[in-house]
């Protein structure tokens, strides 16, 4: 837990940004589920796409800003024989991906001059999808920065985005690793895995 908001009311910072993680937060993700989406629109074993994105490094390539979307999808099609788009890959993210409505539902009981957004590790295709699964709410990922939670860089450039100073950003994702980059970068960041968890740290800042 973070240690920082422990005094009076009066010591702990003034919140103007909430970046939050996605998957594992705001939403439960089946990877396996995505794969086999892929591979009935591609006419392949998801063994096979999964072999190539993780195995052969073009997911983590997309994620880092390495390969644009149509480049990937063009090296999946060029070793599959298929012709899978990006609206397969966003059919395919959204079917995998459980959004968690009882978080949702939190969130909208935040202040409104809270700037809030997603941060995620996820390349451009990906978030496409999750930018359709949350309207109205900015989703940044590593892709447009080039470098990956939990890289100090990242949350830099998010807090940059959003208009806040990182001692003014407060950041919460799943992972504690991610916790500590954010940390080191100057943002305010703590973990939380479920509802109950995110809400206690939002009452832990006064934003509850």
């Amino acid at each position: 837990m973070d240690a920082a908001p422990t005094g009076a009311a009066s010591m702990i910072p003034m919140i103007h940004a909430l970046l939050l993680d996605f998957d594992g937060l705001l939403a439960d993700y089946d990877h396996p589920r995505h794969l086999r989406h892929l591979a009935d629109a591609a006419g392949c074993m998801p063994a096979q796409v999964d072999e190539l994105l993780r195995g052969e490094g073009l997911e983590l390539a997309h994620a880092r800003g390495e390969l644009d979307g149509d480049a990937l999808l063009q090296a999946l099609n060029a070793h599959l024989g298929s012709r899978l788009s990006a609206a397969d890959w966003s059919a395919a993210r959204t079917h995998a991906s459980s959004l968690r409505r009882d978080t949702l539902a939190l969130l909208q009981r935040l202040p409104p001059d809270i700037r809030v957004a997603v941060l995620t590790n996820n390349g451009p295709l990906s978030v496409a999808a999750i930018a359709a699964l949350l309207p109205g709410t900015d989703v940044l990922c590593s892709a447009t920065v080039g470098v990956r939670k939990p890289d100090p860089r990242i949350y830099l450039a998010a807090a940059e985005r959003l208009g806040s100073a990182p001692a003014r950003t407060l950041f919460i994702d799943h992972l504690f690793r991610n916790v500590q980059g954010a940390r080191s970068a100057g943002l305010h960041a703590d973990t939380a895995h479920h509802t109950q968890s995110l809400r206690r740290v939002l009452r832990r800042w006064h934003l509850l």
